[in-house]
């Protein structure tokens, strides 16, 4: 099994839209896919799959990481849902404000348990071949979620947008955490618009971004306002499978399953 982590070095930087979508092209490919979302303090998967978390939910990953079910109970299969051809299951973080306040009240002691739990998990999905692919959805900048992802995957996805802020943020990750657990690291410029240049002089905006960061870009994809502005709700990879942003992830797919 292949466990990757999308993170961002900061938020509205698409992650999750390229993490629910991606999830849905494998799936689609055939494979088993596991989808998690590793964003305590800003859950979003509740949200994507609204019209199913209300009928199918019963334990959320927070739930999970206290001790109050088990690996399989925690993992909701939507597989259905979708008529994909392989199957895509879900952990769910508790969207509510008083799992959110909680997360944030952790002790250090707590985490470490936590990552324990996580490891567990990632066992469980590795026995038996239940599954080909685990995908975290992670939180944006340095939280103790965010790095036992990183810590437990295999590879890591950057995701950001051509500007000097992400370049900073996303540099900080890579030196403070990646680097320092020797990942496998690729960058995903999202969003990126040619005319926004990193500098005043006309060098090559990948080219500059992978001098800094000292890691791939593995695919630039242009900033699609219909995208932007459309329901996230309404996964394009399903409703839209033509969509030139949905074929830049097919891409994107391509690379890491050949990885």
């Amino acid at each position: 099994m292949k466990t990757l982590s999308i993170h961002s070095g900061r938020g509205g930087t698409g992650k999750t839209l390229i993490a629910t979508n991606l999830a849905c092209i494998l799936a689609n490919r055939g494979f088993n896919v596991t989808l998690l979302d590793a964003d305590f303090r800003g859950p979003c998967l509740a949200f994507v799959f609204s019209r199913i978390v209300d009928y199918r939910v019963k334990y959320w990953l927070n739930d999970f990481l206290n001790g109050r079910c088990n690996q399989n109970e925690v993992l909701v299969d939507i597989s259905d849902c979708y008529n994909f051809k392989g199957k895509l299951q879900v952990g769910f973080a508790n969207p509510s404000i008083a799992a959110i306040q909680n997360v944030m009240n952790k002790s250090q002691a707590w985490e470490l348990t936590a990552v324990k739990k996580l490891f567990s998990l990632l066992s469980y999905l590795n026995k038996d071949e239940i599954g080909d692919y685990c995908i975290f959805d992670t939180s944006p900048g340095v939280q103790y979620s965010s790095i036992n992802a990183l810590v437990a995957s295999d590879l890591c996805i950057m995701v950001m947008s051509s500007d000097v802020i992400d370049l900073e943020a996303t540099k900080n990750i890579l030196k403070d955490i990646a680097d320092n657990f020797q990942k496998k690291t690729v960058i995903i410029l999202n969003k990126y618009c040619p005319e926004n240049r990193l500098e005043e002089n006309k060098k090559n905006t990948v080219a500059q971004i992978e001098a800094v960061l000292k890691h791939p870009v593995i695919s630039k994809i242009p900033c699609y306002c219909d995208v932007l502005q459309g329901n996230r709700t309404e996964l394009l990879a399903v409703k839209k499978p033509d969509h030139p942003f949905i074929k830049q992830l097919e891409e994107v797919a391509n690379k890491i399953d050949s990885a």
